[in-house]
């Protein structure tokens, strides 16, 4: 508790704030810069809170009105990517109290990373009162998770809220691509590429593949024995070309032929929504685009989360005739209002997501 601003000021008063325990005391203890008062190092952005205090010479009661121990920085500005270490520089590992106040009508956004961060590395403890908004960014890229407000990484740190503490919302998941279809492009009869016209017990070697006309059916075998069929499909598929028993179309005899097959595109999936956050606001998924002949259509893109929210799941593309749709992208995760190390918070405010 801080020292009275005027009237009397006793001895007691000044041990219980900057010395402790309830052994004698006198001025010679109470010089700043000393093992109870301590000096600020050069880089130390903060305010020290027993300015006043003389470092040497002359000292009395009066120097100490209004002082407390601690060192405290104020954010009085809009600001994004608050490194708390920074504020108190070579002070952040020196046993000695630290306050950060944020004032009210002040945001702290997240830019890409945490809106505060507060690293390891801390002596004493850190106390933190916001009555402004401290705000972590939203997922902008598919399914990439929602920024974090603050992130912790040491004990002893107490939050006092009257403002606002969000974790940005999650994107969502791009949606599937439609899976591929396929149209059927010139025909090859038998007389372009066998080795004679059909007759009987004629075949020819595709790969492995052997067809065989007997004088009446064409039979399609696999392996190198024509002897040894394993079934007569209607077609096999060999490359991007398809091979057909069928009726030649000017001998009326039975041949096999060479359909050329044209691949076509399943449809895109719908682009994925930006979550809330700093600077941005949630926004819906895409539409999937339809695809070619016999394709699938692309899935909707999933919409963004709201603060603190996850995003929702891209749909999955359409089956296309040839091939299974693609699945839609994940969900994008919520930020938390306060991750990491555990910390005391006293909320009087509005805080959306989790608090470590």
């Amino acid at each position: 508790m801080a020292i009275a601003g005027s009237g009397t000021v006793s001895f007691s008063d000044l041990r219980t704030e900057f010395v402790g325990g309830s052994s004698a005391i006198s001025f010679n203890d109470l010089y700043r810069g000393g093992s109870n008062i301590k000096a600020k190092a050069g880089d130390n952005l903060s305010t020290n809170l027993a300015a006043s205090v003389p470092a040497n010479g002359t000292i009395d009661i009066a120097d100490f009105y209004s002082t407390s121990k601690g060192f405290k920085f104020t954010v009085d500005s809009n600001t994004t990517n608050f490194e708390v270490d920074s504020a108190f520089g070579d002070d952040y590992d020196l046993n000695y109290p630290k306050i950060v106040d944020i004032d009210s009508g002040v945001t702290i956004g997240g830019n890409a990373d945490e809106a505060i961060d507060i690293p390891s590395g801390l002596a004493s403890t850190l106390t933190i009162n916001n009555s402004g908004i401290v705000i972590g960014f939203g997922g902008a890229s598919a399914s990439a998770a929602g920024g974090h407000a603050i992130a912790c990484a040491t004990a002893n740190v107490t939050i006092n809220n009257t403002g606002q503490i969000s974790g940005g919302g999650g994107a969502g998941g791009a949606g599937g691509a439609g899976g591929n279809g396929e149209t059927e492009g010139s025909r090859e009869p038998a007389a372009n590429w066998t080795n004679g016209s059909a007759q009987l017990g004629h075949y020819w070697n595709v790969n492995t593949y052997h067809f065989y006309y007997n004088g009446s059916t064409s039979y399609i075998y696999w392996g190198s024995n024509i002897g040894s069929a394993s079934g007569f499909p209607s077609y096999v598929t060999i490359g991007s070309n398809r091979y057909y028993r069928g009726i030649h179309r000017t001998t009326n005899k039975y041949e096999i032929y060479r359909q050329y097959m044209n691949s076509t595109s399943g449809g895109t999936g719908g682009a994925f929504g930006n979550g809330a956050g700093y600077n941005q606001s949630a926004t819906a998924g895409g539409t999937g685009a339809a695809g070619g002949t016999a394709a699938g259509t692309g899935g909707n893109g999933g919409a963004g989360g709201a603060l603190a929210t996850a995003g929702t799941a891209g749909s999955t593309g359409a089956n296309g005739g040839i091939t299974n749709g693609a699945a839609g992208g994940t969900a994008g995760a919520a930020g938390a209002a306060v991750s990491g190390t555990s910390v005391t918070m006293n909320n009087t405010g509005t805080i959306n997501g989790a608090v470590a």
